[in-house]
């Protein structure tokens, strides 16, 4: 029987995946079946189900690096949000020149006025612009 258990990090085919379930062997001569889910940027949560011993480059992530990762505890929830929000941010304003987002979006009232000088700017190569007013 093989030593890989739900919730484990693993390495497939060049990938790193989440071990979702594991279906032990029904006979001695056959392989376990695990279910997995990809952690990769470009694939992330796409499923994919291996029979673990028929795997030729299939390993499991030493469980020391991340056993440090979780001994740390939790971030604060106020700064992984802003962390998060940030992230968010810069994905989605970076992926498309014409989308533009206020970083901060509560208590913003967009005039009209102030939409011809931004579509100017993102019109242009690279800019750096700030639209704010106090009232």
């Amino acid at each position: 029987m093989s030593d890989i258990v739900t919730g484990q990090i693993v390495r497939v085919r060049s990938r790193q995946y989440l071990v979702q379930e594991v279906v032990s062997k029904p006979a001695k001569e056959q392989d376990t079946k695990v279910s997995l889910s990809c952690l990769e940027d470009d694939a992330l949560g796409e499923s994919l189900e291996v029979l673990w011993e028929g795997e030729i480059d299939a390993k499991i992530v030493g469980a020391t690096s991340w056993d440090s990762i979780a001994n740390r505890g939790f971030d604060n929830p106020r700064l992984f949000s802003a962390y998060l929000h940030t992230l968010r941010w810069n994905c989605v304003t970076s992926t498309d020149a014409k989308l533009f987002q206020a970083p901060y979006r509560a208590g913003i009232e967009v005039k009209a006025y102030q939409l011809e000088p931004l579509r100017k700017a993102l019109l242009m190569p690279r800019v750096g612009l700030f639209i704010a007013e106090w009232h």
